[in-house]
């Protein structure tokens, strides 16, 4: 554990301009030659800098969820020392792909120059967290203040939404109400089934605001997001608010056992369970029962600060350790201010029950690595569960630095890459040996539409459907994944930011899909 002076350092976002802007690439024409089994794709590159660019063509035979595909033989512009230009051409023999349908291609131009970690920390704003709080920390309840469960879940929606992420909801029913899980991805530009998870619970006990449980999570959660998605990674991030923690981590359970894609690899989570209380007093921190026997060390190290609560506890369980390091390397990197405190729990926790207490158990018993990353709760903090968790109760520079930490190792996790992107829909390659029947009645509303599609599905629930809106030109301009459950369900696609025209919805699930025109008016 560590201590050093406390410094808040605030980046406004005009810094992101200073530094070197992503390649910018654009998509210009594709022409398929089924005879020969080739797709020409042309395209323009541009950089400010003028730097030579790594062009890499990557493709998508599931509606554009993700982009997979393996793309072995492709000739022109392409590879390494691309220089920016117009009319760039690459060709794609995909011979011996197989039969598919509706493949969707992204090129993808990285200028070499990675973005700074340092420079993503320092825009983590103690102001806004402090805004955040006055709208999260409020009472929170699946039955005693369903309102305020509903407020939190827009909340998040929302913000998401604002992201740019691809936002959807995994509905958990308990005891005939339902509170949804509420996930935004943001895919990578390079491995896009590899995932690392930034979460916290949502919802609070019933006599509480929950400033600390978890409002405080929840507010890191949305800052690291909000911050994260102004840049692009090799690997996908997803971003999770859990309900039902405080019920037996009932969503997180959903969420493991159902909610994982089961083309995406979970490669780390990182759970933010209160991370806002501090107190720089002797004794203000105590452990759980058992604690001194199977962490001699730190006792060790909590007796020579004299038991003061003012430092984060980063748990693993000994799968996790790599994981842990990798937390620990972004805490000693980025923020040095930050005092921590390592434990690895042997096996899944259960020879530790109190180090089991939140959604991160969950991963672990599905066989995945996660942290919980935590103030220590009732061990420090006396207000927990009760009408004082309160958030003038919460010490924002500390609650800032927890933020900075897990926003820097899951920079560092995801790797950050300076690259542009396009994706174009280059329609049918290959011939399907037979027809492939949508099992789903879909219809949308309004049409024409302005800021929100609806999407109806009907007798197709338990269907994992893909819904990409492409323009006229074959450019994916909105998305997200549909999870029908009941005999009909009804979905919203955000409009925002497109302009009046014609629109193509892709429906997908399997190798079947549907088709359908939209028409936006402004």
């Amino acid at each position: 554990m560590r201590t050093h002076l406390l410094l808040v350092s605030i980046v406004l976002p005009a810094a992101i301009l200073a530094q070197n802007q992503a390649p910018v690439v654009i998509i210009t024409d594709s022409q398929l030659d089924q005879g020969a089994a080739t797709a020409t794709i042309t395209y323009d590159l541009a950089d400010n800098e003028n730097d030579a660019c790594t062009v890499t063509l990557r493709a998508s035979l599931d509606g554009g969820t993700t982009f997979s595909a393996e793309v072995l033989s492709v000739s022109g512009d392409v590879g390494t020392g691309i220089l920016p230009g117009s009319g760039r051409t690459m060709v794609w023999n995909y011979d011996g792909v197989g039969n598919i349908h509706e493949v969707i291609v992204m090129v993808v131009a990285d200028d070499g120059h990675t973005p700074d970690i340092q420079a993503m920390v320092d825009q983590v704003d103690p102001q806004h967290l402090s805004e955040l709080l006055e709208v999260v920390a409020i009472p929170r309840h699946h039955s005693s203040h369903p309102a305020g469960i509903a407020a939190i879940r827009d909340t998040l929606l929302a913000r998401f939404e604002a992201a740019a992420l691809e936002v959807g909801t995994q509905e958990v029913n308990l005891l005939g109400t339902t509170v949804p899980n509420v996930i935004g991805r943001q895919p990578g530009l390079v491995r896009d089934t590899l995932t690392y998870i930034v979460d916290a619970h949502y919802d609070a006990v019933t006599n509480t605001p929950g400033a600390d449980d978890n409002a405080s999570g929840v507010v890191a959660t949305l800052e690291i997001a909000r911050i994260l998605s102004q840049y692009r990674f090799r690997n996908s991030l997803r971003y999770i608010g859990f309900s039902y923690e405080e019920q037996g981590l009932v969503g997180s359970g959903y969420y493991v056992q159902s909610g994982i894609p089961a083309w995406d690899r979970i490669a780390g989570v990182l759970n933010m369970e209160m991370i806002g209380y501090y107190s720089d007093e002797p004794n203000s921190q105590s452990v759980p029962a058992g604690f001194n026997i199977l962490f001699p060390d730190a006792i060790a190290i909590l007796e020579a600060n004299e038991y003061r609560g003012d430092f984060l506890t980063v748990v693993g369980n000994t799968a996790s350790n790599a994981l842990t390091a990798s937390y620990l390397e972004a805490c000693d990197a980025y923020v040095p201010d930050l005092k921590y405190l390592s434990l690895s729990v042997p096996g899944n926790g259960e020879i530790a029950p109190d180090l089991r207490r939140s959604d991160h158990s969950r991963f672990w018993d599905g066989g995945m690595k996660a942290l919980m990353l935590t103030d220590g709760s009732e061990f420090r903090n006396a207000n927990y569960h009760t009408p004082g968790d309160a958030i003038i109760t919460l010490d924002i520079p500390f609650l800032t630095h927890c933020v900075k930490a897990t926003l820097a190792a899951a920079a560092m996790l995801a790797e950050p890459i300076n690259a542009g992107h396009d994706t174009r829909a280059l329609g049918t390659v290959g011939m399907d040996d037979h027809l492939h029947r949508f099992p789903c009645t879909a219809e949308v509303f309004p049409n024409p539409a302005r800021d929100i599609l609806h999407i109806q599905l009907g007798e197709c629930a338990g269907a994992r459907i893909a819904a990409q809106l492409f323009s006229l030109d074959g450019r994916r301009v909105a998305g997200r994944d549909l999870r029908p459950v009941g005999a009909e369900d009804r979905f919203e696609l955000p409009l925002a930011g497109l302009s009046s025209g014609t629109y193509v919805l892709v429906l997908r699930t399997g190798e079947s899909s549907h088709t359908l025109k939209v028409e936006v008016e402004r």
